[in-house]
């Protein structure tokens, strides 16, 4: 190789970042206009802003945001061209932003910016970035001609969604108090809750770009797999990732937690029970906790349902048959290693 060149991978792998990074500028462009143009008090106005600032900051940092990049990958895999999907990608945006801030509220893992608000605050302006702006953005897309009969379905689409995704969520926060939660439960929420929030973003772009039922069915499926298989990874960052798990001091009963107490009986089953209470006061037990459920294979079976996801994923990906290079684009996000480089190698041969 000579000096100064770039492997081909490489290659590719910056031209895709600076393709998503472009597709970021131009989303949180729309949304800062949108927001402007608000016919709100400045102190709301400033208010909407500030967690979008939070989000744009890690995106700029890892331009990959799904919200961003999915509808908009979706409408070009239909029809060639990114540029009409863009109100419904801020709309996306905006449905994640919300619902991520709900989520970092009630995990009591705000960042610094919110901090000196009072919770009342943070829940005002979750539920008009959750609630509000999507239908806003959505509402952007008469000025491009797009029917009113497509407008009110993707409005439709959208509160449907949120509807499933508050289910979820009310799951999730129920199950630390359940004395039973099943393999089923839980992968059942994590449909509800992620799942459906992955197939609205492919949906948006699709049923944007086609009438036809079974291209916009194949995206929906092909982004609520991707969705799943993504939650299920963030549930083993969410034990291993750091020295402090934020899962472990909330209670949370993911998928390797479920999946250890369902196999393990007698003495290690009553063990890991009492260290899950206990890791709720204190950090001191998270070790034991990820040794106990490492050596469960919690590890190795939420990989395999990852693994299963996947593959469905590209199932649902080849009937949605799309046009290239959205197609490539698809395969090497499927492609991409989900499970942290530290576990084990888990996935089956094919």
């Amino acid at each position: 190789m000579r000096f100064g060149s770039v492997p081909e991978n490489s290659r590719k792998t910056r031209n895709y970042e600076a393709l998503m990074r472009e597709r970021t500028v131009r989303v949180f462009a729309f949304l800062d206009e949108l927001i402007g143009a608000l016919p709100v008090p400045p102190n709301h106005r400033e208010l909407l802003q500030r967690h979008l600032e939070v989000v744009r900051e890690l995106a700029e940092a890892r331009p990959d945001m799904s919200a961003v990049r999915f509808p908009l990958l979706v409408h070009a895999a239909v029809t060639g061209d990114e540029e009409l999907a863009l109100p419904a990608a801020a709309a996306c945006t905006c449905l994640y932003v919300g619902a991520d801030l709900f989520d970092s509220l009630v995990d009591n893992e705000l960042p610094p910016s919110w901090r000196t608000h009072d919770p009342a605050e943070v829940n005002l302006a979750a539920a008009t970035l959750l609630g509000a702006l999507p239908q806003l953005s959505i509402a952007r897309l008469r000025e491009q001609g797009t029917p009113p009969a497509k407008l009110w379905a993707l409005s439709y689409l959208f509160a449907e969604t949120v509807l499933t995704m508050g289910a979820g969520q009310h799951e999730d926060l129920l199950f630390p108090i359940l004395e039973n939660v099943s393999l089923e439960d839980c992968r059942a929420m994590a449909e509800r809750k992620s799942g459906a929030e992955y197939a609205l973003y492919a949906k948006a772009g699709a049923a944007l770009a086609t009438e036809e039922p079974s291209t916009v069915e194949a995206y929906a499926a092909f982004g609520s797999c991707y969705g799943v298989a993504k939650q299920l990874v963030n549930d083993v960052w969410g034990i291993w990732g750091e020295d402090v798990s934020r899962d472990l001091l909330n209670g949370k009963r993911t998928l390797p937690i479920v999946y250890a107490l369902s196999g393990l009986r007698g003495e290690r089953h009553e063990r890991l029970q009492k260290l899950l209470v206990a890791s709720r006061e204190s950090t001191e037990h998270h070790d034991e906790v990820r040794s106990l459920l490492a050596a469960a294979g919690s590890v190795r079976y939420t990989a395999l349902i990852v693994w299963l996801y996947q593959q469905q994923a590209r199932k649902h990906l080849a009937v949605a048959s799309p046009q290239e290079p959205a197609g490539q684009e698809f395969r090497i996000l499927l492609d991409d290693a989900l499970l942290p480089p530290h576990t084990e190698e888990v996935r089956p041969s094919d």
